[in-house]
């Protein structure tokens, strides 16, 4: 998976692609417009900061400390600041405390009041930005995160850092000979009274560097583009004649868009059976979003050669966390020193936010053991204070700090990151069972990845029905229909199937719940049957059915 294939550049040609196009001669890749010393120069400073970096990892406790003072030392005056007394506050110990652990709920107020323009809260600025998140708030609400100035420039250098590591493992100093392909969402910014409502690939995309800017496709006018699966059509018939040398986006959609650049090749009369004919010189691919793992076979055969992948972990609340150090141990390497304070509750602690008065005890990132399962919590310059992100993370290594995501606190399904809830899988259900009336012992929901050969997914629910169970075809299309309604992402990416097929459902055979708590060790009778499955427990009700 980062294995990175030596590949000669494209050769510097006078004809134009319609050129050679039009007269039969060679393909021609149209390259960027800088010059070769660009990329020199862009290795140069990866080399710099990658280097300043690895010194941060050293000396964890100083940077991270350092990080947390400037962010109380700038809200010392603000209510949360007075409350809490941050004017006192010097070392971590002072600040864990008094400062309680929180999530979205208990800063809710908080951040309603800044949207309506309100100023010394939980920072002294007003704050412009407000990003919608793919989450929900434990009490059913969209999440509307504050991203301040000084956050925005700080996610601009984590997401630089993720390639700059990439570039000096890889010994890299041609990248800006060619193009940096983005799929993502469309840029969203929405007034809303004195703020602006929008997403952070969104915001990421409007704030870039002007440097970058002539290496980024795709153009505005395609990147606007809200269908996905015609952005994706019309990206391969304009670049496929590109020197595309790096993919940017969530790992699940790089096979998608390699099947449609075929299909359109193909259309063009090209004989070609990978990528790798057409985009001679892409060598990395930069990810994140989802758990890479079952996407990697199905990149690689469309790819058609080895790759590297770049991951991320990532969230609206900071950004970029940890990213591939490519040394082929498992995890991603932490980045410290890029405006976010990191706290750790071990998850036999973690469950529990309600105690007033109390709260789990964390630890900071210089303090975590390795292979320990934490809740992992933030505190940022927009004004986030020990925030809990609702994620499970576990390190696999402490020196230096490598960290790998292990789910979600609350559990979700995510395969494209539409992020589906328990209780939107359970109002699916209850959709489909008023279509079709029957009366369930118990039901679970899981998703099969790289469906058909493809690079697309599907979800699989199983029931156990008290009696007959109903037409099971029809079943999984009304379970379909109040999954739409319930999950807009889940919507945008079963449309024309660009990203999840129709799902499957599957009746078990009676006594099949009973059998399966007793399989997995749950004999008590408060344990639940999970809503959400995970691959073993997915194959483990399959077996039910096919005996």
């Amino acid at each position: 998976m980062d294995v990175d294939a030596q590949r000669s550049p494209a050769s510097s040609r006078e004809q134009s692609p319609s050129e050679a196009r039009a007269s039969g001669g060679p393909r021609v890749l149209t390259k960027s417009p800088y010059p070769s010393l660009v990329g020199k120069s862009l290795y140069a400073a990866a080399r710099v900061r990658v280097a300043m970096w690895d010194r941060s990892l050293t000396r964890l406790e100083e940077v991270q400390t350092k990080t947390l003072r400037e962010f109380v030392k700038h809200a010392k005056d603000t209510t949360f600041g007075r409350r809490y007394g941050f004017a006192d506050i010097r070392t971590y110990e002072q600040y864990a405390a008094r400062v309680p652990v929180g999530d979205y709920d208990s800063f809710s107020t908080a951040f309603e009041a800044m949207r309506a323009g309100e100023t010394g809260i939980l920072v002294p600025e007003k704050v412009m930005y407000f990003g919608n998140s793919s989450g929900s708030s434990t009490k059913g609400k969209p999440k509307f995160l504050p991203i301040s100035e000084r956050q925005i420039t700080y996610q601009r250098g984590s997401a630089s850092d993720s390639l700059f590591r990439y570039l000096v493992a890889k010994n890299v100093t041609d990248m800006t000979d060619g193009f940096t392909l983005g799929l993502f969402p469309p840029t969203t910014m929405r007034r809303e009274g004195p703020v602006y409502i929008t997403t952070n690939p969104s915001l990421q995309s409007i704030r870039m560097p002007a440097f970058t800017r002539p290496v980024q496709l795709p153009e505005k006018e395609i990147r606007e583009i809200s269908d996905y699966d015609y952005k994706l059509e019309r990206i391969v018939e304009r670049y496929m004649d590109h020197d595309v040398r790096a993919v940017a986006g969530t790992t699940c959609w790089f096979s998608i868009l390699f099947e449609k650049l075929l299909a359109a090749a193909e259309r063009r009369g090209r004989k070609v059976s990978s990528v790798s004919e057409l985009w001679p010189n892409l060598r990395v691919l930069l990810g994140g979003g989802v758990a890479a793992d079952p996407y990697v076979p199905v990149i690689r055969e469309r790819l058609g050669q080895d790759f590297t992948l770049v991951d991320t972990y990532n969230a609206t609340e900071g950004g970029i966390y940890a990213t591939s150090d490519h040394v082929g141990e498992r995890g991603m390497l932490m980045i410290p020193d890029r405006g976010v304070f990191f706290e750790f509750v071990p998850v036999e602690s973690a469950s529990d936010l309600t105690n007033i008065g109390s709260w789990p005890a964390r630890v900071p990132l210089w303090g975590v053991e390795k292979n320990k399962l934490y809740a992992i919590h933030v505190t940022t310059p927009s004004g986030l204070y020990s925030y809990r992100l609702g994620d499970l993370v576990r390190f696999t290594s402490t020196n230096p700090h490598r960290m790998e995501f292990a789910g979600r606190l609350s559990g979700c399904l995510s395969t494209t990151q539409e992020l589906t809830t328990h209780v939107e899988i359970q109002r699916a259900v209850e959709h489909a069972l008023s279509r079709y009336p029957g009366t369930t012992v118990d039901y679970g929901c899981g998703a099969d990845v790289g469906v058909h050969g493809t690079a697309k997914s599907r979800y699989v629910l199983f029931v156990e029905f008290e009696g007959q169970a109903p037409d099971m075809r029809a079943f999984a299309a009304a379970f379909d229909e109040g999954m739409r309604r319930e999950n807009r992402v889940y919507r945008e990416h079963r449309d024309n199937e660009v990203g999840i097929l129709a799902p499957e459902a599957i009746a078990l055979p009676p006594g099949s719940v009973k059998r399966f708590m007793k399989d997995i060790g749950n004999h008590s009778v408060q344990s639940k049957f999970p809503r959400i499955l995970d691959d073993d427990r997915k194959t483990l009700l399959r077996s039910y059915v096919a005996s």
